[in-house]
């Protein structure tokens, strides 16, 4: 063997094996109970701009008030951002074209940083109360009224 071919096989060696633990922790990462798929951006509405939506969707978890956020190019790590829900701030409906590879009711929530930064969190309408984590009162508003009968 020369020289080439042992720095190869080393490197596609190395190769797998990232690719191996990237798989196995995005697997642990959605197992966890309330982790959901959902993408990152900014304070949606500024000086009239879109959000700029982070490229690749991740996963995310609550664990108490902090949201555990699954990180880094292979998304071996996890960063935790403690956030709170502004007052009056509720999910709110997006549009398909606004938020893409979210399936076709996307919903959003702001959220604020423990250091004062807007942080939005969108997802799929069916993660919605895993979205709200434990700010359940947040998911209440925007929900479709009830039917009225007679009696009520």
């Amino acid at each position: 063997m020369n020289a080439l071919q042992v720095a190869v096989s080393c490197v596609a060696a190395s190769v797998g094996t990232l690719a191996v633990l990237s798989g196995l922790s995005r697997l642990r990462f959605a197992r966890l109970t309330g982790a959901f798929l959902c993408r990152l951006g900014p304070s949606s509405r500024w000086r009239g701009r879109r959000a700029d939506w982070r490229f690749r969707r991740t996963r995310v978890v609550w664990v108490g008030d902090v949201l555990l956020v699954q990180s880094g190019l292979l998304r071996l790590g996890v960063t935790p951002v403690s956030a709170q829900i502004p007052r009056g701030v509720s999910v709110e409906s997006l549009a398909p074209s606004e938020v893409r590879r979210l399936g076709p009711r996307p919903v959003a929530l702001r959220l604020t940083t423990a250091d004062g930064r807007p942080l939005v969190v969108a997802t799929s309408a069916p993660n919605r109360t895993s979205l709200v984590g434990p700010f359940l009162a947040a998911s209440l508003s925007g929900l479709p009224e009830a039917p009225r009968g007679r009696g009520a």
